[in-house]
């Protein structure tokens, strides 16, 4: 496994709250690295031998031994998160089985349907990593704060430091630390927070301080400073499952999309913004709505979208746009509507009417 795979997860999973060893979370981030969030639903996903020892740093001896007790701590583990987009509390197992094959010595994972959309939807609000970061850390907390540390100071992050605050008793949940353990704030600040500072410096491409802020006499919260490890950052190699991020504008044309043509995705959006800009989708989107409204018999809505697309980008590029559209039909020929496209191209005859005040 590629030690530049990146882990990327939903903020509402960054800051959860579960306690899992070191070696369980790096296990969990391994799996999670080999998900392809773009892909139609969520596979399982094998982990070998080979890969699991490259990611840990361990013997093969191992292994073999405490990969056992590594699955039944995954499977075991209760995840407490935020519901998206609701102000809820959920527990979620984050695997629903993991599947041992003694020829092999691998370990298949097939995660929680509850866990699919946190590790999957990246659209927005979600954090992302390079797997090697965490391999070398010891403590399981030193791995917790860097993903939440992350999520504050992004990997091209163009701020020389960020800062994150979070109350006492949210940070002690987020950590997973047992109730009775490190009460203590001297505990707390030389076992947890100063261990990971340490570890997060020597180790990984993210460094921080923190300062604990009293109210009322009381400690009541932690603030951190971050900042990128210059010292320990790498080159790094673009990674394929690395998701794609809309702007503000791309997001919002997608949530408009979605809601007129049902069933259109985020890969067919990707597709179309390498084709068309953002002003024609727009255009054709209130055209198709309008038509919509009108009564006008619309079969197939995607490839009817996308041949008010072409009609409008070849008002203006009408020799550049033949062969464009086409590459977008090439590029999603598996979808139905692709192929009516091509076929339609290939006939000269997109029936689609634009004219002055709609349809």
């Amino acid at each position: 496994m590629a030690q530049n795979n990146l882990v990327v997860k939903r903020n509402e999973l960054i800051e959860g709250n579960y306690s899992l060893s070191a070696v369980a979370q790096k296990v969990a981030a391994a799996v999670i690295a080999k998900v392809n969030p773009e892909a139609e639903s969520l596979p399982t996903i094998k982990l070998s031998a080979r890969e699991a020892i490259e990611l840990l740093g361990i013997s093969k001896q191992f292994f073999y031994r405490e990969m056992d007790k590594i699955t039944d701590e995954l499977g075991r583990i209760l995840i407490r998160h935020k519901q998206l987009d609701e102000k809820k509390l959920v527990k979620s197992n984050f695997f629903l089985r993991s599947t041992y094959d003694d020829t092999d010595k691998s370990v298949t994972f097939e995660f929680h349907p509850d866990i699919e959309p946190y590790i999957r939807d990246f659209r927005r609000n979600f954090t992302k990593y390079q797997i090697r970061q965490i391999r070398n850390l010891n403590s399981k907390y030193s791995i917790r704060v860097y993903e939440v540390l992350r999520k504050y100071h992004p990997i091209k992050c163009s701020r020389p430091e960020s800062y994150y605050e979070v109350g006492i008793d949210e940070f002690r949940a987020m950590m997973g630390i047992a109730d009775g353990k490190h009460e203590r704030i001297s505990n707390l600040r030389e076992y947890v927070l100063k261990r990971a500072e340490r570890e997060l410096t020597e180790k990984t491409d993210l460094t921080f301080k923190f300062k604990m802020l009293r109210k009322a006499r009381k400690i009541s919260s932690i603030r951190f400073t971050i900042y990128h490890n210059q010292q320990n950052i790498k080159q790094e190699t673009t990674n394929l499952n690395e998701p794609e991020v809309f702007t503000e504008q791309e997001e919002q044309l997608f949530i408009d999309l979605n809601t007129v043509i049902k069933g259109i995705d985020v890969r067919e959006v990707k597709a179309a913004l390498k084709v068309y800009s953002i002003e024609v989708l727009q255009e054709a989107m209130f055209m198709y709505f309008l038509a919509q409204t009108r009564g006008r018999d619309i079969k197939n809505p995607k490839s009817y979208y996308f041949g008010i697309c072409k009609k409008l980008s070849d008002q203006h590029e009408p020799a550049q746009n033949k062969t464009t559209t086409r590459q977008l039909a090439d590029e999603l020929l598996d979808e139905g509507w692709a192929k009516e496209l091509v076929d339609e191209l290939a006939d000269e005859d997109v029936n689609i009417e634009l004219r002055s005040g709609g349809f």
